[in-house]
Formats: C-alpha cells, sequence, structure tokens
C-alpha cells in the first residue's frame, strides 16, 4: 500500500523503528524528506506514529510491497532491524544503490573520539561503567550513546573534537560499517543472533568490524583469555591492549589473586590498580567486564588514584542480578537482561547455594548443551520454563537426561510461584531466561519489571498467611 503526499526523493529509510526516526528526523533537520519504508502494514501502526511518518517523508510504502521501489533508489539508510541479506537488497545493490546507516552517518560526521563497545554479553555494563569513570574527569564532555543513553545522531550538534562518545553496538548496527571507533573495545564473543546471522562466521565477521577499519593510530582493547578475541588482537592494525583475569601479562591490565595489575604498555611499569573487592559488581563475568572498562579509561589518560575513587561509586543496571526481593530465607534475582544462554550461565555461577531458575523466551537458534549440561547440578533445585521456548527447552533436557525437576508455566506469575516452591526453605529464585523477550513482554526491561512486581505482590501474599 502507498501514500504519496510529495513526488519522492531517491533517498530512503528502511525500517521505521527507534533508530529509523531518527534518522528521518535528522534528514528532515538538513533538509531532506526521504522516502520511508516498512514491513508493518498501515492497520498495524498507531494513527499517531503515522502522522508523524507523513510528516517526516515524502512517500510511505508499507505492508507487503514495501520493498518493491528499493531498487529505484539512490542510497538508502537501513535500520539494524532489517536483515542486509534480503534478496530485494542484494539486487539493490548490484544495480548501484549505496546502502547506509544511522550508525554509519554518525561515524562519518562526528568530530568528537568514539569508543566503541560489542560483544555478546556485557556490552551495556561496560559503556556504562566506562562512561561513569570518565564523566567530568576529561577537559571535553562525555556522552553515552547507542543501545543505551542518548539518540547517537542527536548528539552531534553538541559535539566537538575535544569530546568523547562512547557507544553500545549490536552486529546488526555493526555489520555494513565502514569506519571503526577510535577505541574498540571486543568482549568475548560467542554463538547468537544465528536466526539472522545464519553461520557463526558471518556474526563474527559483523562484530570484527569494530576494529578491522581502524587506523594505526587506534587502539583495540581485548581479553586474551578466549581464542576468538586473541584473533581480533593479532589481526588489527592498530594499537593493542589486552586484559585478563587468568594470567599474568607482559603488559596490559589482569588478575593477580585478588589484585587488579596494570602494566604500562611503554614503560611496563608495574601499579597495582585496585583489590578485586574493590569492584562494585558481583560474578566472573562482570569481573571481565570491569576489567575492559579499566582498559579503555586507561588508555584515554585516566589516572589511577582517580579510577579507584570513581569505581566505588558505580551502581550496576536494572535487570542485571539485581535483588527484586525476600522472602524468609529465599530470594528473588532479576537478571532479565540474560538474553542468550551463556549470560544465563554466567548468572547461574555467580549466585552461590541452591537455585531455582526461571528460563525461557523467544529463540534465536541458540545453542543449548551447554546450559543443559549445567542445569543437571544438585544445587539447582529446579527448572521453570516459559514462553515460546519452552517445548524445544523441554526436549534439550530430555535429551540430556537432566535430572533437575522442571515444569512448564503459561506464565510469569505462575512461574515465580512454582520457582518459589522448590526453594522455599532456603535459596534463590534466578530468572535468567537465556533467550529473547518479545514472544511475552514488550522487552527484557519490561520482563525485568513484571518479575519485581510479581515478586513484590507473593511476598505480600505469604506474608499476610504468616
Amino acid at each position: 500500500m502507498t501514500i504519496a503526499t510529495k513526488p519522492a526523493y531517491r533517498v530512503g529509510v528502511l525500517g521505521l523503528g527507534r533508530e529509523g526516526l531518527d534518522v528521518l528526523e535528522f534528514l528532515n533537520a538538513a533538509g531532506l524528506r526521504p522516502i520511508g519504508l516498512d514491513s508493518k502494514p498501515i492497520s498495524d501502526i498507531e494513527p499517531k506514529l503515522l502522522r508523524r511518518f507523513k510528516r517526516l517523508t515524502s512517500e510511505l510504502f508499507l505492508g507487503k510491497t514495501y520493498l518493491d521501489q528499493v531498487g529505484e533508489l539512490d542510497i538508502l539508510f537501513r535500520s539494524p532491524g532489517v536483515p542486509l541479506d534480503l534478496p530485494q537488497l542484494k539486487k539493490a545493490r548490484r544495480r548501484g544503490v549505496v546502502m547506509s546507516s544511522l550508525t554509519q552517518i554518525f561515524f562519518e560526521l562526528c568530530p568528537a573520539k568514539i569508543i566503541g563497545v560489542t560483544g555478546t554479553k556485557g556490552k551495556s555494563t561496560t559503556v556504562k561503567l566506562i562512561h561513569h569513570l570518565l564523566t567530568g574527569q576529561l577537559p571535553g564532555r562525555v556522552y553515552l550513546g547507542g543501545n543505551i543513553g542518548s539518540p547517537p545522531l542527536k548528539l552531534l550538534p553538541k559535539l566537538t573534537k575535544k569530546d568523547w562518545v562512547i557507544l553500545e553496538l549490536s552486529s546488526f548496527q555493526l555489520e555494513d560499517i565502514i569506519i571503526s571507533p577510535d577505541v574498540a573495545v571486543m568482549l568475548d564473543v560467542s554463538p547468537e543472533h544465528l536466526d539472522r546471522h545464519k553461520q557463526f562466521k558471518r556474526y563474527w565477521e559483523a562484530k570484527s568490524n569494530l576494529f578491522t577499519r581502524q587506523s594505526k593510530q587506534d587502539w583495540l582493547i581485548a581479553s586474551s583469555d578466549y581464542p576468538i578475541t586473541r584473533e581480533a588482537l593479532h589481526r588489527a592494525a592498530g594499537k593493542k591492549f589486552s586484559y585478563s583475569i587468568r594470567k599474568i601479562l607482559p603488559k596490559g591490565l589482569y588478575l593477580a589473586g585478588d589484585e587488579v595489575i596494570y602494566r604500562n604498555p611503554k614503560t611496563r611499569r608495574r601499579v597495582v590498580l585496585c583489590h578485586r573487592q574493590q569492584i562494585p559488581l558481583p560474578g566472573r563475568h562482570n569481573l571481565e567486564n570491569t576489567l575492559a572498562a579499566l582498559s579503555a579509561v586507561l588508555i584515554v589518560g585516566l589516572k589511577p588514584t582517580v579510577i579507584v575513587r570513581r569505581l566505588s561509586k558505580f551502581k550496576g543496571l536494572p535487570h542485571r542480578l539485581e535483588l527484586a526481593g525476600v522472602l524468609g530465607k529465599t530470594r528473588f534475582i532479576d537478571d532479565s537482561a540474560a538474553t542468550t544462554p551463556v549470560a544465563a550461565l554466567a548468572a547461574i555461577a555467580t549466585i552461590p547455594g541452591q537455585l531455582a531458575i526461571i528460563i525461557g523466551g523467544a529463540s534465536k537458534r541458540e545453542h543449548l548443551r551447554e546450559l543443559s549440561r549445567t542445569l543437571d547440578d544438585s544445587r539447582i533445585r529446579g527448572i521453570v520454563l516459559i514462553g515460546k521456548s519452552t517445548q524445544r527447552l523441554a526436549k534439550e533436557l530430555k535429551t540430556a537426561k537432566v535430572r533437575t525437576p522442571y515444569k512448564a508455566a503459561k506464565s510469569l506469575a505462575s512461574a515465580v510461584e512454582l520457582a518459589y516452591r522448590y526453594v522455599k526453605s532456603e535459596g534463590t529464585v534466578l530468572l535468567a531466561p537465556a533467550f529473547a523477550s518479545f514472544d511475552m513482554f514488550k522487552d527484557a526491561y519490561d520482563r525485568g519489571d513484571q518479575f519485581k512486581q510479581v515478586v513484590k505482590e507473593l511476598i505480600k501474599k505469604y506474608n499476610k498467611m504468616e
């Protein structure tokens, strides 16, 4: 279906979600009303949002035929939610249509220095910690953008050469960029989004764009503990900074006993940066995230004494191993942001004692073997399955001969109740879903918020019974 309001320009914005709308606003501010394209039919778009689309575009292509015109465009700005390998997009590129994106525009026009962070898990915590450590400590201003923080394009008018921008970047945002950031932070990478990328190799190639186009003056920060991140350090054309929680390094940042040691890349001077107990985030995975963030701010020039002082004041993000409530000797932990099996495994490893785990959601072709093995543990008293992945998870648990009892729940409220019964005498109910949230919730934050509300109501109910 087509809605025409003005003769079409040869510039289009594909995908009219949050990033697509940001691009539309940016292009309009530059005096250009592009064509808008989205797979949603007009009947599925709220009237208020549709009016906004009409105001910002010269023409709208919606519904089943939304891709019919892409080959006639000169430039197409693709939102990250739209797969790059759609047949119509491949054909358009062969015809000479230039592909771009919000991330690409920002990298091209940003006068400030950019710290880009990617990886399979830990991105949000790492960028938030970098931002916290740097804020108020540099000659210029420090901004947080990307998937958390401010929309990047709206930052552009404020930025100067003295400023710094920290961006959280997904594989979808990175898969077609042709510019890499000044400082690239590559966290560990494990299989994810295989429903989109099909193969781990393609997922890794998208992530690798974070550093493959850096200059010799740029920095790559990565762990020396994993083969995949060691490969990144080997391939990088710019300067390299390693961190490790497993071994002593000749230069970089590493954990030795309970001390975080910094060896200056130039002088090799050894400095005790801080003690492990001074890191306010729980878990081995958060220790890695913290070392990645500390590496970035050391490169920028922050002094160790300032780092330690700022580090002690950092508070973790919501829905990441967040205490949701306590009932008797049972704790309820919200780790709704654990949207991958790897993240769920990290949460399980972090929490001591007996556990009942709530797991499940929308599947993206995750690898479940290691998760199944971990769930077959005597300290895990029970598993509650939720969401569209229930059948797949139940089959996986049966195939793996997991001895831990498990039940399926039709709602989050019933899941919390069932999980509580497993550890009623003492233990922890852990929401670590390992899957995306969009089958039952708006997003992972909505899932976590609902979990906390259910826990609050459960505690009130049982307290009344006493």
